[in-house]
């Protein structure tokens, strides 16, 4: 018999806001792979911590390109590396920051291994921008408001702020600039945390504290002026 893929969201970074079935998983499971993008700190293994003792530990290369063919070579590789495994009867625990359905490397891996054949499932986790509002005491949405969830690229961001309601500016860091001049145009307010739930989380009432050069982690959260 084959072992299982899952994707497991490990939630925005604080240990405690795992959920009990990720933890589970994790113990259930011989393999952990986890993305490797050549940065210092592996932060899922860290939020792990000891869960992932005693596990074959497999990096799975995601490098920060923008190359698509590329990219899709990366995920063909890691497919086929974590494939071994399952061939053995391992089951296989794929360890994602946030939910794996938001744009997330672990999907993209899964539905390679799911064309191939293999039984795979996603556990769900704790999104970065619920626990970045929680963390700012704001509620993301209200009665009739509209809620967007977008990657902060420029194309992104210039569409983004134009919409009514309340915007989600995910994986800001590299845009922090371009944010900030497209604000100016509008009057609306804007709230972020850099690396939610790490060791190094930074709080921003308003972008004003946010540095140009702010963390890849890092959420914005975008709400009309009156609201």
């Amino acid at each position: 018999m084959k072992g299982v893929f899952y994707s497991v969201g490990m939630g925005p970074g604080d240990p405690e806001l795992m959920t009990r079935k990720a933890i589970s998983i994790i113990n259930t499971c011989e393999v952990i792979a986890v993305p490797d993008s050549q940065g210092s700190e592996n932060v899922v293994l860290g939020i792990a911590g000891e869960l992932a003792d005693g596990k074959i530990i497999v990096c799975c290369d995601s490098p920060m390109i923008r190359d698509q063919a590329v990219i899709d070579r990366y995920h063909r590789s890691n497919a086929k590396k974590l494939a071994a495994f399952l061939d053995q009867g391992l089951d296989v625990a794929f360890l994602t920051l946030g939910d794996p359905a938001i744009y997330s490397t672990a999907i993209y891996i899964q539905r390679q291994l799911t064309e191939l054949g293999y039984d795979t499932q996603m556990i769900p986790g704790v999104p970065s921008f619920c626990a970045v509002a929680a963390r700012l005491n704001q509620p993301l949405c209200e009665a009739s408001q509209s809620l967007h969830i977008v990657p902060a690229t420029r194309e992104s961001v210039e569409q983004a702020l134009h919409a009514t309601g309340t915007q989600v500016l995910m994986k800001a860091g590299k845009n922090i600039s371009h944010i900030k001049k497209a604000l100016k145009k509008q009057s609306k307010i804007a709230q972020a945390v850099e690396r939610c739930g790490m060791r190094d989380e930074k709080v921003h009432c308003n972008l004003d504290t946010l540095d140009d050069q702010a963390s890849y982690f890092s959420v914005v959260i975008v709400k009309e002026a009156n609201l």
